[in-house]
């Protein structure tokens, strides 16, 4: 099975243009802009991540951590997690959120693809308000 091109499929039959780079698949709902990981040595792995959910500084990086950490405990298959990144000459972290399951020999990649989606959405939306709430 080839998750990504079943994936890609998926959103084309919903009018949502994806577009492939070199991870897997970019692509924007309801305002949110999606990454889906293409793991060609794991054909059954599904990875629909959120990125740049949340800019990490020196000053909130604790906050951002334990904001991390109930999102890891309440949400189920979702993982909040600190991404490092270098940008050209600018360095950063930001608040990722990715969906990952195994997937079965026949999976229902309709309901997967949507409940990733809003769970990923749910999630980011709790770490913000936590971390607004700060």
């Amino acid at each position: 099975m080839n998750v990504k091109g079943v994936v890609s499929k998926y959103l084309k039959s919903q009018g949502i243009v994806a577009t492939k780079n070199a991870l897997g698949l970019n692509f924007t709902y309801e305002g949110w802009n999606f990454l889906f990981w293409n793991d060609a040595d794991d054909p059954q792995f599904f990875r629909l991540t959120l990125p740049g959910v949340f800019d990490v500084t020196d000053d909130n990086f604790a906050n951002a951590i334990m904001a991390c950490n109930n999102i890891n405990w309440n949400y189920k298959v979702v993982k909040a997690v600190l991404y490092d990144y270098e940008d050209g000459k600018e360095k950063g972290a930001s608040v990722w959120m990715c969906y990952e399951q195994v997937l079965d020999a026949n999976p229902q990649i309709d309901e997967l693809v949507l409940r990733a989606i809003h769970s990923l959405i749910a999630a980011a939306e709790a770490f913000t308000n936590e971390m607004v709430e700060e």
